[in-house]
């Protein structure tokens, strides 16, 4: 099963914008990053189909996204307070077949720099000007289910530990403005 996906492109649309309801419950638009992939093996795969994490660098232009359980550990100096892994959202894509996936990405990331106080504080940047994608994909021939009274940490080191990972990068065409 270990090469059984095959991510065969990815792409980003522009942000959409909101319906005037949904901006009136403070939900603001989204970049959506398309990704198509392919079932090569001979079983089901159930391939996780939401956002579990992201990250971008603006002066890079990478956006990091993840749809695997993220393996970073927490920055210096950040403490978890309350920790509850969730059960990823998956797809099931059959053998021969294709799927995409469309996963919203907001379009301004908040960053953590020094600042007074407790020393720190946060800025928000906008997620533009993409230039790379790195982007983590989990999936396994059976899905993830929770187990009722299992710890975070237990849940976590399972998620961790499901299935197959598999990783693509791509250098992103620059547009043109006009």
């Amino acid at each position: 099963m270990s090469d059984d996906l095959h991510i065969l492109d990815t792409r980003i649309s522009p942000p959409v914008p909101v319906s005037e309801e949904e901006a009136e419950r403070h939900v603001r638009e989204r970049l959506h990053v398309l990704i198509e992939v392919e079932n090569v093996g001979a079983a089901p795969l159930h391939v996780w189909s939401a956002r579990r994490g992201f990250a971008f660098d603006s002066a890079t232009g990478v956006l990091t996204l993840d749809l695997a359980e993220p393996d970073r550990e927490l920055p210096p100096g950040i403490k978890m307070i309350s920790d509850h892994p969730s059960v990823p959202s998956q797809m099931i894509v059959e053998p021969g077949e294709r799927a995409t996936i469309d996963v919203p990405v907001p379009t301004s990331i908040r960053r953590r720099v020094p600042g007074e106080g407790l020393g720190m504080s946060f800025v928000e940047e906008p997620i533009e000007n993409v230039r790379k994608l790195d982007l983590r994909l989990q999936y396994a021939d059976v899905p993830f289910q929770q187990i009722i009274g299992e710890s975070p940490s237990d849940m976590r080191g399972r998620l961790r530990e499901h299935g197959t990972v598999v990783r693509k990068s791509r250098q992103l065409a620059r547009r043109k403005s006009g």
